[in-house]
């Protein structure tokens, strides 16, 4: 007697529709290198990869991946993160910044000549953090300024310079 092979399994994308799971999003507005500006919404991992929380704007913009998916108007569009000189998202009060470090108020200027200002907190072991060594031991692609109710994701490769404002 022969024996069936077994049934092959359904395709992963026919698996992965039959356990819908939400998935949080988050809206970004978008400045190009072009200076063009997009706005739609981001998808986010409910783990981070990295912590042991949801995934931010900033985790999805400073991993290895080129590219990232923004829906705009019910549509996908691909942009390539080295092609966006800032996002901004909103900081709502349940998100945990890391605020354990020391926050330094900065004025940071682009390329271009626009001035963001905002709050650099530093994650250095120093007990006197600077931010010249914390600036110099940066090695993502973009740098998070945090103001009250918004969080701006500078590309470190924007920026022209950045001043403490006392």
């Amino acid at each position: 007697a022969t024996l069936d092979p077994p049934p092959s399994p359904p395709p992963l994308w026919r698996r992965m529709s039959e356990y819908p799971m939400e998935t949080p999003r988050r809206g970004l507005k978008l400045v190009l290198s072009d200076g063009s500006r997009l706005e739609g919404e981001v998808f986010l991992r409910s783990t981070s990869r990295y912590r042991s929380r949801p995934e931010e704007p900033g985790d999805l913009l400073n991993d290895d991946d080129p590219f990232f998916p923004l829906v705009r108007y019910g549509e996908t569009v691909l942009v390539a993160k080295a092609q966006v000189r800032s996002a901004e998202t909103t900081v709502d009060e349940d998100d945990a910044l890391d605020t354990g470090a020391l926050g330094v108020t900065v004025e940071v200027t682009l390329r271009d000549g626009e001035v963001c200002d905002g709050s650099i907190f530093l994650e250095s072991p120093s007990d006197r953090p600077r931010l010249l060594d914390f600036l110099n031991s940066y090695h993502e692609r973009f740098i998070p300024l945090v103001s009250p109710r918004n969080l701006l994701l500078v590309n470190t490769q924007f920026i022209a310079h950045v001043r403490e404002i006392a």
